[in-house]
């Protein structure tokens, strides 16, 4: 993995010769045996996780961020520096340096467990230490809590973290029975639980985060919008079309995606398991595809395979990802299939996936495709605002998409609104690429804002009729209040796709 921008010295020295672990199959265990979202969630974790030259697992920042109730996030710190000027990670434990090896016998060998110190130098050996004991999942956060704040998420100095020493959060067993839907005060719980909201500032969402589908399947923090940083692409090309009066080629689109890479940085696009399956099944069918194909069958191999397919038959990998049945985004999906009602051409829906993939298997590691589990089973969506001007210093909050052990629906219409006016400033600036210039930012952003209003009505009228709908209403240090604000209309199509 390459640095990001300004990545902390000391922390990429340490880890500039990574490699990845040599039998993650191993640790995944046969589908059926755990849920889906637990196996996910290993797959994941084995995805994300690097090693230094000593053999340390370490994982990013950016990465546990958004890891929800399922992972403890464990600061081993010394007292006055879990409350010092740094601070600590809401709703982390604080476990003093010598009862760490306990937490092998206290949490259990498949337990997710991040290590924290203050720039890493503690906590590495100490994972390193956790794993030979017998840790499945154990990492040591990169770059610690100087990274953290680095990078834009928010800390904490309350004191009462010391009358909780060497006190670990209890595993999160919640589930509930599909159909299952949220009512107030569950929602008002999970808002308020530490480790289900994140913060992030909005200058570092905005140059290195990433904004997610509202899909609630995701268990990691999310900002969310239809379509992700994909859908948001999509509505800037759509009404950079409708402004200029022209059809976007796709050699136009591949220069502005690698550009929009470069300034903007991370990019996320979604699948879930349901569609590449579906696309397996369709390659090991093909012919052409039969020789490369022969050795691949743990779900690791295949993540491997489509991070960077054999050069030789990446187009041929392309026309089996692009059938409509294998795209696992429903908003991306209903896009495709359904232009009267969502304003964009199918065709621009294709060439920005065929550019996406394209600028993943040439090495862009912005490019952030996520694979998510299981079906769909929300109870809720939840609509989340601020109740005041979005500016760079201002906090975002991450919500987990998973309440109370219930799926939901999050969508971040405020800070999408604000990402989408930076994006629509950004399009009309690429007047040597598109026949637009800075005086159309205003149209663009008019035109996004428009397609946004009803995509979305569409999407969650489709996938999420007859839900229940939350407004969580952030103040100012996390204060939110929670308001009814009716259900979803709509009618779900029979055989919809999920987001």
């Amino acid at each position: 993995m390459a640095p990001r921008g300004f990545i902390f010295r000391g922390a990429w020295a340490m880890v500039r010769a990574m490699t990845r672990s040599s039998d993650p199959d191993a640790l995944l265990p046969p589908p059926g045996t755990v849920s889906a979202a637990d196996r996910m969630l290993r797959a994941n974790w084995l995805s994300a996780l690097e090693r230094s030259v000593s053999g340390t697992p370490l994982l990013w920042p950016e990465f546990v961020a958004r890891q929800g109730r399922s992972v403890h996030i464990v600061d081993v710190r010394e007292p006055g520096e879990v409350v010092g000027p740094l601070g600590h990670i809401p709703g982390v434990s604080w476990v003093p340096l010598e009862r760490v090896p306990s937490l092998v016998e206290r949490l259990g060998p498949d337990a997710k467990v991040v290590l924290v110190s203050r720039a890493g130098e503690r906590s590495a050996p100490l994972a390193k230490q956790l794993e030979d004991l017998g840790l499945n999942f154990v990492a040591s956060m990169v770059g610690g809590m100087v990274a953290w704040r680095y990078l834009g998420f928010e800390t904490s100095r309350d004191p009462a973290i010391l009358s909780r020493r060497d006190v670990l959060r209890s595993a999160d067993e919640r589930a509930t029975p599909p159909g299952h839907v949220l009512s107030h005060a569950e929602v008002e719980a999970h808002i308020g639980d530490p480790t289900s909201v994140r913060w992030m500032k909005m200058a570092a969402l905005l140059l290195h985060g990433r904004q997610s589908c509202v899909d609630g399947r995701d268990e990691t923090g999310v900002v969310g919008t239809p379509g992700g940083d994909t859908g948001e692409f999509l509505l800037g090309l759509s009404a950079v079309e409708a402004v200029s009066g022209e059809r976007l080629t796709p050699l136009q689109i591949q220069a502005v995606l690698a550009r929009r890479l470069e300034v903007l940085g991370r990019f996320y696009l979604h699948s879930d398991v349901t569609a590449a399956n579906a696309l397996i099944g369709s390659m090991r069918e093909d012919r052409r595809l039969a020789s490369t194909l022969a050795n691949l069958g743990e779900t690791m191999q295949w993540r491997r395979f489509f991070a960077s397919p054999p050069p030789h038959v990446r187009e041929i990998v392309l026309e089996h990802t692009l059938v409509t049945d294998h795209i696992g985004c429903g908003h991306l999906r209903l896009m495709a299939t359904r232009p009267e009602v969502y304003g964009a051409r199918p065709a621009l829906v294709f060439d920005v996936l065929k550019a996406f993939f394209r600028a993943r298997w040439s090495g862009a590691v912005d490019a952030d495709f996520t694979a998510l589990p299981g079906g769909h089973e929300e109870g809720a969506v939840l609509e989340v605002r601020l109740d005041e001007e979005i500016r760079p210093f201002s906090s975002i909050p991450l919500i987990s998409p998973l309440a109370q052990g219930t799926q939901t629906f999050v969508s971040h219409p405020d800070v999408a609104a604000s990402l989408r006016r930076e994006l629509a400033h950004f399009l009309s600036r690429q007047g040597d690429a598109l026949r637009v210039g800075p005086g159309d930012a205003g149209a663009i952003g008019k035109v996004m804002e428009e397609l946004a209003g009803s995509q979305t009505a569409a999407t969650l009228g489709t996938l999420a009729a007859g839900l229940p709908i939350y407004r969580v209403t952030f103040g100012q240090r996390g204060a939110f209040h929670v308001d009814d604000v009716g259900h979803v209309p709509g009618v779900r199509r029979a055989g919809a796709h999920p987001a």
